[in-house]
């Protein structure tokens, strides 16, 4: 996997794992830490739940992060609003050039045998093709947390096209090997990842593993680009301020 990372500082570093295709992975993102997402091989596919650590209540809502930045696919400067109004985690770097979907949602078992064959435990032991409903529930509940928790996530890497006004359709472009994409929490973030093809992936079941690199972050300034990147977004981090007020 990535040995060097562009742009950091080894010494503020504070978490660099490897997760393999087919995992799962949950840890709480410190208000102000960013986590880089990269792909050596830009063949990854990895989708992400994101809730308030310190209130899971309140979580990541794609809607209105669609509806208020008025486009679907994300980019650096953009943030992801809870069903609060608030910022839950901000796109502070993305070298995909855009490879977000908020649109197609998640595989289950069902379709990833429809999509895959059979991959049953029985047969293949701990290579067995998981979904990413069974991932989240597994990581859910390390927190008390289960099926009423489930929310729209957000699948990295990939893109889907919108064909005919309506239909969807899976992009077969995918993002240069190296690329990654990187979130800073703006509040104590509980991040939910699962490592799985596409929802609307088919064929073979070989999932590419992504590096995770937990660091430290400057502390925000009134020039921040994400802060300044939309009038929505200020009334957001404004938001924030007086939760932490």
């Amino acid at each position: 996997m990535i040995t060097t990372h562009k742009n950091l500082d080894p010494q503020d570093i504070l978490l660099d794992e490897v997760l393999p295709g087919g995992a799962k992975w949950s840890k709480i993102i410190k208000r102000g830490d960013k986590l880089r997402i990269s792909t050596e091989d830009g063949l990854g596919s990895l989708s992400a739940m994101f809730y308030n650590a310190d209130n899971t209540a309140e979580r990541f809502n794609s809607a209105d992060t669609v509806k208020l930045q008025h486009n679907a696919y994300f980019c650096k400067g953009r943030v992801l609003y809870s069903e609060l109004g608030r910022v839950l985690l901000s796109i502070t770097e993305d070298t995909t050039d855009g490879f977000f979907d908020a649109i197609a949602g998640i595989s289950n078992p069902r379709l990833v045998k429809k999509s895959f064959g059979e991959g049953a435990f029985e047969s293949i032991r701990n290579r067995y093709y998981k979904s990413d409903r069974e991932n989240f529930l597994i990581e859910l509940g390390k927190y008390g947390m289960g099926k009423r928790d489930m929310i729209p996530a957000i699948n990295f890497f990939r893109k889907v096209d919108i064909k005919e006004g309506s239909k969807l359709e899976l992009s077969t472009t995918r993002p240069k090997p190296g690329s990654y994409v990187e979130l800073r929490a703006e509040m104590n973030v509980l991040l939910v990842l699962s490592n799985t093809p596409h929802v609307m992936e088919e064929g073979e079941y070989n999932p590419s593993d992504v590096q995770l690199t937990l660091h430290k972050a400057e502390p925000l300034t009134q020039d921040d680009y994400c802060l300044n990147f939309s009038e929505q977004s200020q009334r957001a981090f404004t938001n924030n301020a007086r939760y932490f007020a």
